[in-house]
């Protein structure tokens, strides 16, 4: 059990037709027809069915499936994987797929934190310094990582607007929770300084 990000750059011409599968699809510049649905920039869907994509721009697909580890999207289909990370988890079992956006304070940093659940994270825009457990990562833009939930982190947005876009696998009885799981009690007391934007929050199961 795999969550992967894929970038899809779509061509009026050409629709992208997808499988079935567990997937939320985030539509980062142009306009997009996801199905029936026409959807623009900073639209998000969540669907578990075949779907043709079709339009003019670019989408960001998160998907939840078994894939073997050297899996790579057909050329023809003009996507590039982004990140592809192993999920810790009972794949038989119903789990909440949630997408949101947190947006950063600047210069303001989040107290030290973990989630319940793990999921990949990709910048939209700006500049992020991080602790993860003992690491220090930075992000540009249109760079991503994958979080446990399991590791204490905590992140400053060092340019105005900065923000990320997060799809992360709960537990089933996690919809319509926090994720947030403050580290320590003095943790829970400090602002967290960033503002979320929810897109979907569903759940869902492999089939």
């Amino acid at each position: 059990m795999q969550m992967l990000l894929m970038e899809d750059a779509l061509d009026p011409a050409t629709p992208l037709a997808l499988p079935r599968g567990v997937r939320a699809l985030y539509v980062r510049s142009g306009l997009a027809m996801i199905g029936a649905q026409a959807l623009q920039a900073d639209d998000a869907l969540f669907g578990e069915d075949a779907v043709t994509v079709s339009g003019s721009g670019t989408v960001w697909r998160f998907e939840v499936a078994h894939r073997a580890p050297d899996w790579q999207p057909a050329p023809e289909d003009r996507s590039r994987l982004l990140l592809a990370h192993p999920l810790r988890r009972d794949p038989a079992q119903p789990f909440v797929l949630r997408l949101d956006r947190v947006s950063f304070t600047p210069d303001a940093e989040t107290p030290r934190h973990g989630h319940f659940g793990q999921g990949i994270r990709r910048l939209i825009h700006g500049r992020l310094l991080m602790t993860i457990g003992d690491r220090v990562l930075r992000r540009q833009a249109g760079e991503t990582w994958f979080e446990t939930g399991e590791e204490p982190v905590t992140a400053r947005g060092l340019l105005p607007d900065t923000a990320f876009i997060r799809a992360m696998v709960m537990d089933g009885d996690m919809k319509g929770q926090s994720s947030f799981r403050a580290w320590t009690p003095a943790d829970e007391t400090r602002p967290r300084s960033v503002v979320y934007k929810l897109y979907l929050d569903e759940v869902t199961r492999l089939g």
